[in-house]
């Protein structure tokens, strides 16, 4: 049995780097490693907007100008997340590090094969199809709908990244007050910075950005089997 997933390759220094964090965190370590923490999630949120947001645009052949808004959204969301990490790494205690390697865990799959590992989240069915129905509905010249589905698509995924990706890890690291004021600002920045994207360029998007967009998006959907760990 295997569940839908959205789903990007991780690197192999990402994935190496978080194995052997959670191998220690499963190991009795004895302290906290805020570095390494930091380190991690930067490059997991570099690996995570390249692929959804600039390989995404990529594929649509956007305009140079369409393209520097892309830029400057990956700009806004890094620079907020990594002041967020920064200051969250370092309050971390040995707990807090040991559910951050549970968290990590959670989020990666192997390949089929077993030569590479995804970082992914499970959507549902109906999410899926939805997905599907936009390449349908581009092929069919329904440009208008297409669009409509294709934001309507990009938006329940950009509230599901931030679920698994930011407030799932948040609620798990069980924060206080001031460090999840921090986070929450964070997190607002980034679905509002991502929304404004989507709001933005969808409508500008001509029928062949459309299928290729929609085509990338399917791309990252992919099944996985439960996790026995």
């Amino acid at each position: 049995m295997t569940t839908p997933h959205v789903a990007f390759r991780s690197s192999d220094s990402l994935h190496q780097r978080t194995d052997a964090f959670i191998q220690r965190m499963n190991s009795g370590a004895k302290r906290p490693e805020p570095k390494e923490i930091e380190a991690i999630m930067a490059q997991f949120i570099e690996e995570a907007l390249a692929a959804f947001i600039t390989r995404a645009a990529q594929a649509a052949d956007l305009s140079p100008g369409m393209f520097k808004v892309v830029n400057m959204t990956c700009s806004t969301i890094s620079k907020t997340t990594h002041l967020v990490i920064g200051r969250s790494a370092k309050k971390m205690d040995l707990a807090q590090n040991q559910a951050a390697a549970d968290y990590m865990d959670q989020v990666r799959h192997p390949a089929t094969d077993g030569d590479h590992w995804y970082v992914a989240f499970p959507v549902s069915e109906a999410h899926c199809a939805q997905c599907r129905e936009v390449i349908r509905l581009c092929q069919q010249g329904e440009e208008d709908k297409a669009r409509r589905e294709l934001a309507a698509y990009l938006l329940t995924l950009t509230d599901e990244a931030i679920d698994w990706y930011f407030q799932r890890p948040m609620a798990l690291l069980g924060f206080g007050p001031v460090l999840r004021k921090v986070a929450n600002v964070g997190v607002e920045t980034t679905r509002k910075a991502s929304r404004s994207l989507i709001s933005n360029l969808i409508p500008k998007l001509g029928p062949e950005q459309l299928l290729a967009s929609a085509q990338y998006q399917e791309s990252m959907l992919l099944s996985f089997p439960p996790r026995t760990r």
